[in-house]
């Protein structure tokens, strides 16, 4: 019989305000569902970051999170909360030895072992995101022995050309806790091939991200920078290849590429962004808006940065199945060979991506095969709740 949870606490890289459409505010929700009492730790948010004007990273926001903040969701409390660290940025951090840069990433002025006292005290379950949150793996594991441990490395930590510190990290927590729950095949074979004996050693499922699909099959007010003609769209939060879009817009006037993502591009990039008309940068949109910008934009681009899918197994990402679902022709730069397969237009060079825009927008509307049942959050986080129960 699975057991009660009467508290979880995920440590996470994002905001509960985020409110993110899947990842751990899912499994937040489905735990809260449950009656467990829920916090959500945001980690790592770096004094320094206090200086900084993004969304997860400023004064106010980490102010705010350093005195927790209670909200109700389904029934039960959840509690989203920060420790502001001394961690330094990578740079900086790759010059002194890793166990004083995973040091300072743990130092807090407020005191690691009180917020812990405070905040996590009675968690019968941790869940870790593939994040910075890898380095209190330790000191959480010693403080609370009796408390289960699940991994869930959406993005892994130890891809090829990773930060050394951070892949010994991911590793001591696959092999420490009592389930790793991995997105996809891409992910598995990365983490076979970098730990030895894999399989007989790391306790693992795999269990994929899932997606929303009915508010994609639905009609929505058209944002204003939709109303455009000949609309080319990428929303997410991984860096694009800002040259190739620069090609792009050069070479057809007449189509407008729009770009929704949380990293601020360099001062020179936007710089040159703001001199070409057809060629737009948003910080960032709510998470409830974006299936009104997929179901209204002409065609979906994901044009990341060049090779960048080398390193990251990401495989077919939601992003990709949202725009299946609106039924938009999509056309990638830099990603997985596997994407053909699911019906996804995908370039490696500059002049095929721009030439496939071009064709993509002669397409209105694309019949994709695809079993969406299989991902949605309903199932998914169902299998996650009672993965947790059963620990």
């Amino acid at each position: 019989m699975s057991a009660r949870l009467n508290k979880v606490t995920f440590l996470t890289v994002h905001s509960w305000v985020s409110n993110r459409q899947g990842g751990f505010h899912k499994f937040a929700e489905v735990c809260c569902s449950a009656g467990a009492e829920v916090v959500f730790f945001s980690f790592p948010r770096p004094y320094y970051s206090m200086f900084q004007h993004q969304e997860l990273y400023n004064r106010k926001a980490i102010a705010a999170l350093a005195k927790g903040i209670r909200y109700e969701v389904a029934g039960s409390t959840l509690t989203n909360v920060t420790l502001p660290t001394l961690k330094l940025p990578d740079v900086a951090g790759k010059r002194i030895p890793d166990a004083a840069a995973d040091a300072l990433e743990r130092f807090s002025f407020g005191g690691l072992a009180r917020f812990a006292r405070r905040y996590l005290s009675g968690t019968d379950v941790f869940v870790i995101e593939s994040c910075g949150a890898v380095v209190l793996f330790d000191f959480l594991k010693k403080r609370f022995p009796e408390a289960k441990f699940i991994y869930r490395p959406s993005d892994p930590l130890m891809y090829d050309g990773a930060l050394r510190r951070r892949a010994k990290a991911e590793e001591r927590v696959m092999l420490g806790a009592d389930m790793s729950l991995i997105v996809n095949d891409e992910g598995l074979a990365l983490y076979r091939r970098k730990i030895a004996q894999f399989d007989t050693r790391v306790r693992h499922e795999l269990l994929p991200n899932g997606v929303d699909i009915a508010p994609y099959r639905k009609k929505h007010p058209v944002p204003e920078l939709l109303r455009r003609e000949n609309t080319v769209l990428y929303v997410g939060a991984w860096e694009v290849e800002w040259n190739l879009l620069f090609e792009a817009a050069a070479r057809r006037r007449d189509f407008n590429y729009i770009v929704v993502c949380p990293n601020f591009p360099d001062g020179t990039t936007r710089n040159k962004i703001e001199g070409i008309p057809n060629l737009v940068y948003v910080p960032g949109i709510k998470p409830d808006d974006v299936p009104a910008w997929i179901t209204n934009c002409d065609v979906v681009m994901v044009p990341y940065v060049t090779d960048f899918y080398k390193n990251r197994p990401l495989g077919i990402t939601a992003k990709y199945y949202q725009a299946m679902a609106a039924g938009k022709p999509i056309v990638a730069y830099c990603d997985t060979s596997k994407l053909a397969d699911a019906g996804v237009t995908v370039t490696y060079e500059y002049e095929d991506f721009m030439r496939a825009v071009e064709e993509a927008m002669r397409r209105h509307e694309v019949r994709y095969e695809f079993d969406p049942t299989s991902r949605e959050w309903l199932r998914i986080t169902q299998r996650f709740l009672e993965i947790a129960r059963d620990l």
